[in-house]
């Protein structure tokens, strides 16, 4: 990957042009000299270094050039923020669904635009990992300074300046500072790292200052707090089950989507493959643990939706301890109350007698081989040879509303 080079005396030169105009000048920013530079990647809240200082009067602790050593949102959920595209799309912080590095800036900014080089650089390294994603907040420097020229100078707008720069990234825009006052922006450049869930896992402040390999040396700081997220999320691992109220995570009406699914069933591996249906291919998602596969989702025909989550494992329990290959439907039926029905996919083949649960507004389908059905009995429900067992275990969600 490129690395860019920017001269140190020029870079000191607008460091105290990223801070809000009422701040402390850079020179008076820390009482020692000898404080370390708040240039790395934090994850987590600690005491500041020896030295720092609270210069504004703000309760954030800085160095000596007046860059912050933390950010109260580590630890916390990214506040929900909506706002406007460069290209004039609209956005909605809740389509943030993969882990996402979100870069805060200003092109009224001289730090930023040093900066603007190796953001694009680690904007087009993200763009190669698909479990990644990277979003830019252009915000101005406080709310007493919105004019366009306060904003923007020469180039008028942030789409004209990404075109002159040939930067291609998503750039949601401020017009007003509630973004800045939102995610509490003491300095810009400011990167934040969330994961799926939507928690704020790491903080840093500029590329450009730092020595060495800085977009190739954050990129690996991503990796290792995402493979420390996923080992946490393992050993505390929800149990494999599943029953009317969900499977796992999966609880609600979710989207058909990887990240969605990877959320619902944390420290698990999901994958993808298209299966052949009676009239048409169709996508589903597996999730395995390291031993075996415990679940497969299927989409609704819109393929907008979960649909249905099915497992066939012996080692996912169901709501009331079931097991594959062990519970006995006759006496799991008359308990449950289920209603139980022949169902006919579109292959006859394998069609099955199911027994529904139904928990308004979501369905528990438990169901054996039609092969172990006899012709219905006096009562009208179906006999069997022997009593059956459980093979396969299914939760429907509820329907999602068509247009909402």
């Amino acid at each position: 990957m490129r690395q860019f080079l920017i001269p140190l005396a020029a870079t000191l030169a607008v460091l105290a042009a990223c801070e809000a105009p009422d701040s402390t000048p850079a020179a008076e920013a820390a009482t020692a000299t000898n404080v370390p530079a708040a240039t790395g990647f934090v994850t987590t809240k600690s005491a500041p270094p020896e030295g720092a200082a609270d210069t504004r009067k703000d309760g954030v602790m800085r160095d000596a050039d007046g860059r912050p050593f933390s950010h109260a949102l580590l630890g916390e959920k990214l506040p929900a923020f909506t706002g406007t595209l460069a290209d004039g799309a609209a956005f909605d912080s809740a389509s943030i669904r993969k882990w996402t590095v979100i870069d805060v800036w200003g092109i009224w900014c001289g730090d930023c635009v040093a900066d603007a080089p190796y953001a694009d650089a680690l904007a087009r390294a993200i763009a190669q990992d698909p479990e990644l994603a990277f979003l830019s907040v252009h915000v101005p420097a406080s709310q007493a300074r919105l004019s366009p020229q306060e904003m923007f100078g020469k180039y008028g707008s942030v789409d004209a300046y990404m075109r002159e720069k040939g930067y291609t990234y998503p750039v949601v825009v401020d017009t007003d500072g509630s973004l800045r006052e939102r995610l509490q922006i003491a300095w810009t450049p400011t990167y934040f790292l969330v994961s799926p869930d939507g928690l704020v896992r790491g903080f840093r402040t500029d590329l450009s200052v730092v020595e060495g390999e800085p977009v190739k040396d954050f990129l690996r700081d991503i990796a290792r707090v995402r493979g420390e997220v996923i080992k946490a999320a393992a050993s505390t691992r929800v149990p494999a089950t599943i029953g009317p109220d969900g499977a796992m995570n999966l609880k609600s009406q979710t989207p058909f989507r990887l990240e969605a699914i990877e959320t619902a069933f944390p420290g698990l591996t999901v994958t993808s493959e298209t299966i052949a249906g009676g009239v048409a291919n169709y996508p589903v998602f597996h999730v395995s643990d390291a031993e075996t596969r415990l679940y497969t989702i299927s989409p609704d025909w819109t393929k907008g939706y979960a649909a249905s989550v099915s497992t066939t494992n012996t080692r996912v329990s169901g709501p009331g301890g079931e097991r594959i290959g062990e519970t006995k439907l006759a006496a799991w039926r008359t308990a449950s109350g289920a209603v139980c029905t022949r169902e006919v996919p579109h292959s006859p083949a394998v069609a099955r007698f199911v027994c529904r649960v139904a928990s308004s507004p979501a369905e528990f389908i438990f169901s054996v081989p039609l092969s172990a059905v006899k012709s219905p009995g006096k009562d009208g429900l179906p006999g069997f040879a022997e009593d059956p067992v459980l093979d396969e275990m299914r939760y429907l969600p509820p329907v999602p509303e068509r247009g909402k």
